[in-house]
């Protein structure tokens, strides 16, 4: 198999959004072990990777990646991949984000027997929401709920989670990160949404976009940003400034969104992601520095 089109099935687009969470969360504990930042990272990006080929997999099992779509071409839905190539592919990262997953924790945690059991449950619950967003009888991405599900676990669950594998308490900072974080990767996921909004309305995938309906979605768009914005103003101190860095990409994705449909808002994702990465690590630096 092609490695570019296993490259295209984990849509390396999204990934800085992971590597966003675990940078802004390590530094939001204002002390950085390199070692578990690194299996911190793996694991991250593992389990998003896992949550890209399940989406792939359970959308396309369902239709919904039709000819109707704007977005990138889908590995399922195009016929580049098979099921069952898909869901080898599938159980391999499971298998790989596990091992990563209890390297990490026992780099980490050592002989804490009750935070083993915390971030154990974290580590299920994480896999379960990557595989249940298309996956199963009902999926929660179908029903308009995996935008809590991107704030929750992009933001508290790894921002606050890496932060206490680093220091075992809970900072202000922190929070603050997590509500970056958190936002920020519900705006990619909100432009995802509308880019879609054709194509799930026909295939039934109610996501919150659709339901808000173009125009409240779009002004739900700039709320999110905004709301980023100013919880990022929270944090930014000394070096912390060179995150203003990051509002360009994040201002032109949003004018995409105002004013653009279907295929020009590829641009407007890769954008806001790309925003987000600069923004985050813009932050972490000054944490780490000030």
């Amino acid at each position: 198999m092609p490695l570019n089109i296993w490259l295209l099935a984990i849509r390396p687009k999204t990934l800085p959004l992971a590597v966003a969470s675990i940078v802004l969360g390590a530094a939001s504990a204002g002390t950085v072990n390199v070692g578990v930042l690194a299996l911190a990272l793996l694991t991250a990006l593992l389990l998003q990777i896992l949550s890209n080929l399940a989406n792939d997999y359970g959308d396309g099992l369902r239709g919904t990646d039709g000819h109707e779509r704007t977005g990138p071409v889908r590995v399922l839905a195009s016929g580049q991949v098979s099921v069952a190539q898909l869901r080898r592919a599938i159980v391999v990262v499971i298998l790989l984000a596990l091992t990563s997953g209890l390297a990490l924790l026992t780099l980490a945690l050592g002989h804490d027997l009750a935070a083993w059991l915390g971030f154990l449950l974290l580590g299920a619950l994480s896999v379960l929401a990557a595989l249940g967003y298309t996956l199963g009888r009902r999926p929660y991405g179908y029903s308009g709920l995996g935008d809590a599900a991107v704030f929750v676990f992009f933001g508290p669950v790894a921002v606050l989670g890496t932060g206490w594998l680093m220091r075992p308490e809970l900072a202000a900072a922190g929070i603050w990160a997590a509500l970056v974080a958190g936002l920020l990767s519900m705006a990619v996921l909100n432009i995802n949404n509308i880019r879609d909004m054709a194509g799930d309305a026909q295939a039934g995938k109610h996501t919150l976009a659709l339901r808000l309906g173009l125009p409240r979605a779009r002004a739900w768009q700039a709320g999110l940003l905004a709301l980023a914005v100013l919880a990022a103003e929270r944090l930014m101190t000394g070096w912390g400034y060179l995150a203003l860095a990051g509002l360009w990409p994040l201002a032109i994705g949003l004018k995409l969104v105002l004013t653009r449909e279907g295929t020009e808002l590829n641009r407007a994702l890769a954008l806001t992601a790309k925003g987000t990465l600069i923004l985050t690590v813009g932050l972490a630096l000054g944490l780490v520095t000030s």
